[in-house]
């Protein structure tokens, strides 16, 4: 059984601005006792779910959650933000997945001092260390992501992984 997608969004503040946003912040969240349903493989843009982007297509039919197409100012780069369409009072305490509500909220916060590029290292991170068994992770990241991996964000990375208390071995 999947997790309500529109739940989680729910948890996470009620809205999420980004498709890599959330499916790092899911698969994320899984390492972290989510166990959201969704399976992921590796793509581009690190781990990704098929299933979990089904899901959230479901949700946007059947009204449970809204996208909206935005652009960024600085280079007009297109965006999306979904936004959950149910009252948040209804569900709110409740088990979101196997994590509490304040868990999720928690880590929500964490997730939002960082940039999407930021937890999109630290989930190929994670993946590349636990995933795919590379002991030289870091390497194999700065391969993989190259440009993306400059200007500290490696470290930004295995900060947020600290402090979700995820090792990266």
């Amino acid at each position: 059984m999947s997790v309500d997608i529109s739940h989680l969004v729910m948890a996470l503040g009620g809205t999420v601005v980004g498709k890599i946003r959330l499916q790092k912040v899911v698969y994320l969240l899984d390492q972290l006792g989510l166990d959201s349903g969704f399976d992921f493989d590796y793509h581009h843009y690190g781990p990704y779910s098929a299933g979990l982007a089904e899901a959230v297509d479901l949700k946007i039919i059947f009204g449970d959650l809204s996208e909206e197409q935005r652009r960024r100012q600085s280079d007009g780069v297109p965006y999306t933000v979904f936004t959950a369409n149910t009252d948040v009072g209804r569900f709110k305490g409740e088990d979101v997945g196997d994590l509490k509500w304040l868990d999720v909220e928690r880590y929500s916060a964490l997730f939002e001092k960082y940039s999407a590029t930021t937890l999109e290292l630290a989930a190929t991170a994670f993946w590349l260390a636990h995933e795919e068994q590379y002991t030289d992770w870091r390497s194999e990241l700065v391969k993989r992501k190259g440009v993306k991996t400059e200007n500290g964000r490696v470290e930004q990375a295995t900060q947020l992984l600290k402090e979700l208390g995820l090792s990266l071995k």
